[in-house]
C-alpha cells in the first residue's frame, strides 16, 4: 500500500468525528481512507504497512480489517491477504436509487440546519473540485468531492443516516466518471447548483438537484461500462 502523500491522522476526519477507543478511530481512519478513494478498490492492503500508518500494532490492525470486511469495504481472499472491495457497474446500478433516497432525505435535513460557515465551505470545496479537475488533480478531485457530502452528511443530524450513506459510498464506482469525457464538468456545475439552492433556503430544490446529480452520474456509469464491455481495471483485485 502506497501511503505517500495521504493526509494526517488528525485530518482525515474532517468532521471532527472522534471514537471512544483506538480501535474504533482506526476503523474510522481506514474507512475514511476508502470513502475518500486515498485507497481504491482492488487495492491490496498490507498489514505492516497499515500499522505504521496508524500507530497500532498487529492485532488491534487485524480486528480493523475484520470490522471493515464486515461492512463490505474489505474483501479478504485466502492465500492472497485483504484488498478493497472491488465494485461494478452492477453494484452502481442497484445503489443509485438507495443512494437517492437517503441523501435527499439527508440535504433536506442539512437544509434546515446550515449556516454561514456551510455555505462557505461548500462553496470553497467546488472551487477546489474546479481547479483539481483542470490540472487534472484525480486524487484531489475524489477528496473534494467526498468532503462536500460528507460537509452535507455529517451536518444533517444524524449519525444513522450517515452510517448509512457511508456504507454505500465504496460500492459506487465514482472513479469511473472522471474517465467519461463532459462528465467531471457537468458534476461541478450540479454541485454548484446544489450550493444555490442551499444559500436560497430551499431545502426541496437542493434534494432534487441532489438526485438528479446521483441518478446522472450512476446512468452514466452504468452506459459507459457496458461499452467498455468490462475492460477497464475497476473489476477486481490484483490477484
Amino acid at each position: 500500500m502506497d501511503t505517500e502523500g495521504f493526509p494526517e491522522l488528525n485530518a482525515l476526519d474532517p468532521e471532527g468525528a472522534t471514537s471512544s477507543t483506538k480501535l474504533g478511530r482506526g476503523a474510522r481512519v481506514l474507512r475514511g481512507a476508502i470513502l475518500r478513494g486515498d485507497l481504491r478498490p482492488g487495492q491490496k492492503l498490507k498489514q505492516q504497512e497499515l500499522a505504521e500508518w496508524l500507530g497500532m500494532s498487529a492485532t488491534p490492525v487485524r480486528e480493523v480489517l475484520r470490522i471493515l470486511e464486515t461492512e463490505g469495504l474489505l474483501e479478504h481472499i485466502p492465500h492472497k491477504g485483504v484488498y478493497v472491495a472491488a465494485v461494478s457497474p452492477q453494484d452502481t446500478e442497484e445503489i443509485t436509487p438507495i443512494r437517492v433516497a437517503l441523501e435527499t432525505l439527508a440535504v433536506s435535513m442539512f437544509a434546515a440546519r446550515l449556516n454561514e460557515d456551510d455555505l462557505e465551505i461548500l462553496d470553497d470545496l467546488v472551487d477546489q473540485m474546479e481547479q483539481a479537475w483542470e490540472t487534472m488533480d484525480l486524487a484531489r478531485v475524489r477528496r473534494t468531492n467526498h468532503y462536500f457530502h460528507s460537509r452535507i452528511y455529517s451536518r444533517a443530524g444524524s449519525e444513522i443516516l450517515r452510517g448509512f450513506i457511508e456504507r454505500l459510498w465504496p460500492r459506487f464506482a465514482t472513479d469511473m466518471l472522471w474517465m467519461i469525457p463532459g462528465c467531471a464538468e457537468q458534476s461541478i456545475e450540479q454541485h454548484r447548483a446544489i450550493v444555490e439552492a442551499l444559500r436560497g433556503r430551499d431545502g426541496e430544490r437542493a434534494a432534487q438537484l441532489m438526485a438528479e446529480h446521483i441518478t446522472t452520474a450512476g446512468e452514466r456509469i452504468v452506459r459507459f461500462s457496458s461499452q467498455q464491455s468490462g475492460s477497464l481495471d475497476l473489476a477486481g483485485p490484483e490477484r
